[in-house]
């Protein structure tokens, strides 16, 4: 594989319950398990109680593969930090804003370039195409640089540090304006 993708090939499919073994395997990768839920054991009955409510609807969190080439290679997710109360307890944000949250299940696909892709791509056949959807919210942990690097790539700016309770990790508070996605 080399570091030239297509961002035609780049598509974002609505996860279903089947999809939840593969997910299990990449939530228990250790490139993964470092910085996403690494606070939570990882069994698959634990990972059907938390991703099957929000791939019902009985959850505020849309959950997608992304695919390449149609084959999944990643996670992601988005939601309003409005409809999670310990988020919004601290972040006065209102149905204007989405946050997103993703990671790269196939280890052949990171320190290619494909997550900025993947990211941008995202942003722009998903989030920002709700008119009402004016900013974007990331928030990956201060040691996780490559992640940092990766959404200040695609334009994110540093906001703040902020810890929800219960957390034993910060979290490195990052935006995007929709004006400023639009100029990538």
């Amino acid at each position: 594989m080399n570091n030239h993708f297509d961002k035609q090939k780049i598509t974002f499919r609505p996860l279903v319950a089947g999809d939840l073994k593969l997910l299990f395997k990449w939530l228990r990768s250790s490139h993964v398990h470092e910085f996403y839920d690494k606070d939570k054991e990882i069994t698959l009955d634990n990972v059907s109680r938390r991703y099957l409510p929000k791939i019902k609807g009985e959850k505020p969190t849309d959950c997608f593969y992304v695919l390449y080439d149609n084959k999944p290679v990643g996670y992601i997710q988005k939601y309003f930090i409005k409809d999670w109360e310990d988020w919004s307890n601290i972040l006065d944000y209102d149905d204007s804003v989405e946050s997103i949250d993703l990671f790269l299940g196939d280890k052949s696909y990171i320190g290619k370039g494909f997550g900025s892709l993947m990211l941008s791509e995202f942003l722009n056949q998903v989030v920002f195409v709700d008119p009402k959807i004016k900013l974007c919210v990331i928030g990956p942990e201060p040691s996780n640089t490559r992640a940092i690097h990766v959404y200040e790539k695609v334009g994110f700016k540093y906001i703040k540090t902020v810890r929800l309770d219960g957390d034993t990790e910060d979290t490195y508070l990052m935006e995007l304006n929709k004006v400023n996605s639009d100029k990538k």
